[in-house]
Parts: structure tokens; sequence; C-alpha cells
């Protein structure tokens, strides 16, 4: 039987961290995951998704938003907002009318209550986070990530799908 390999001491791990964390990806999903279990906190009692409940605040803001808009808006797939759209249809939060790709998503009279609930819980995340970070922190950093996310958005080549099925690289055309 093999010596087990001792683990690494603990002193090496903060140094591992710092390391890491000069990389955006690993900084940006850390901080994903604790924006994340912020605000599951705030709109877990309301029993709807942070997805769930932006897609119902834009429905009220913008009725009969197309679900590709909805997409676009808050930076999904498609197939993302159709699975928290069903669950809002399920729960008689919203309706869609229209089919194929031009569904459109309307917002119920159920959905304007807890839409306004929605909003309040939103509210508190944004104050949660700013307690920490300072408001005008928090938003420049938003505002930051935001610039920076749709840049490399746009460096990032699109795929298309050839008609024998393939998919290629289109290079200078975004994501």
């Amino acid at each position: 039987m093999p010596t087990p390999i001792p683990p690494p001491p603990p002193a090496l791990f903060p140094t591992l961290q710092e390391e890491y964390n000069t990389c955006l990806f690993h900084a940006a999903t850390a901080l994903g995951r604790s924006l994340t279990a912020l605000a599951e906190e705030q709109f877990g009692p309301l029993e709807l998704t942070p997805t769930m409940a932006f897609i119902l605040m834009t429905t009220r803001t913008a009725p009969g938003i197309l679900s590709t808009d909805l997409a676009h808006v808050h930076q999904l797939d498609v197939s993302t907002i159709s699975r928290a759209v069903d669950k809002l249809v399920h729960e008689r939060f919203v309706q869609r009318e229209g089919t194929r790709k031009n569904i459109r998503i309307f917002i119920t009279p159920l959905g304007e209550k807890k839409e306004a609930d929605a909003r309040a819980a939103w509210a508190k995340l944004r104050q949660a986070y700013g307690l920490v970070l300072t408001d005008p922190g928090a938003r420049d950093l938003a505002d930051h990530i935001a610039r920076s996310d749709g840049r490399l958005r746009e460096a990032r080549p699109r795929k298309r799908r050839t008609a024998n099925g393939k998919n290629i690289a289109v290079p200078g055309t975004g994501a």
C-alpha cells in the first residue's frame, strides 16, 4: 500500500487563494456565488429565484416583451428564460401569448402583487451589498463589470450553424 501524501500546510491556502484571485474568472465566479447567496436570501422567502423575480419586474415594466428580448435584457440563454417563465406561468404570475419565436410575456394581476414584493426584495438586496461595498462603490463595480462583460461578449466569436449542421466560428461577430 502506497504511503499517503500529507495534506499541504494550511498556511499555503491563503497564498493560493490570493494567487487565484488575480484571475478574473476565479474572482468573478467567487463574487457571483456571494451575490447569489445574498439574492437568494432576499428572493427566497417570496418563493422566487432571483431570475424569476427579475423577469417578473421586467414584464411589469415592459408588458408583452418577447422571450428573446427577456434573454437579451437579462443576458441569459433563451432556454433559461423559458424554464423560469414556465414556473411563473405555473404560479399564474405571467402568461404567454404567441407561438414559436414570437412568444410575448404579460404579467397577470396576481403577478403584479408578487412583482411589488420582488421590487422590495431587490431594494433589500441592494441595501445588503451597499452596506458592505457602499452604494457608490457597488454602482461603480456593477458599471465596470457590465462594461467589461460587454467587451468580452463582443470579442467572442459567435458560432453559426452551417447547412450540414456543423458549428463554425464567425470572428468579430460578438456574442
